[in-house]
């Protein structure tokens, strides 16, 4: 293996563990009392997002070997943070789903506040605009956190749609 194979493990794997929590949340889509659609768009978001950081980390691998330390942990905040959203997302087994998103609003949208933000730190491959989404989502998940708004959540979903199709024609690593 190579140098730069063994150091993209960490942020892979974390990402994995994610990606795994929220897939196995999708059971919640066809339980009757499961299903609230906040929750449902968000599980769906998140979802992608993690996968869409899964293909634009193929960027740093190949730079990982020539990074300092103190750069590599850097470098594993989003995985990080990703992995909190996901721990404060997800409803603890036989939690009403509504009433445990609703509770946890605030803490969430500042989290995947954060790690949106924490985009910011690197240089990606990305589609033109990217940087443009992202410092709208920040600002309406900030609003989200702070007046806990449905109507922004929904409009987040809208902003998300756009940034799907136009990253859609990224081609990847």
């Amino acid at each position: 293996m190579d140098p730069a194979e063994y150091l993209a493990i960490v942020p892979l794997l974390i990402y994995g563990i994610g990606i795994t929590e929220l897939l196995g949340q999708w059971k919640r889509f066809f339980n009757k009392e499961g299903r609230f659609p906040l929750y449902i768009i968000y599980t769906i978001i998140l979802t992608e997002v993690a996968v869409y950081n899964v293909v634009i980390y193929i960027d740093l691998v190949n730079v990982l070997p020539q990074q300092s330390y103190f750069t590599y942990l850097l470098n594993l905040l989003p995985p990080i943070l990703f992995l909190m959203v996901v721990n404060i997302f997800t409803p603890d087994e036989g939690s009403k789903t509504e009433e445990y998103f609703n509770k946890n609003i605030r803490l969430m949208f500042v989290l995947i506040a954060l790690f949106a933000a924490s985009h910011f730190l690197y240089e990606f491959d990305e589609q033109e605009g990217q940087g443009y989404f992202r410092i709208i989502f920040l600002i309406l998940l900030t609003a989200i956190a702070i007046f806990k708004k449905q109507w922004l959540m929904y409009l987040v979903a809208i902003f998300w749609i756009a940034s799907v199709v136009n990253r859609g024609g990224m081609l990847v690593s």
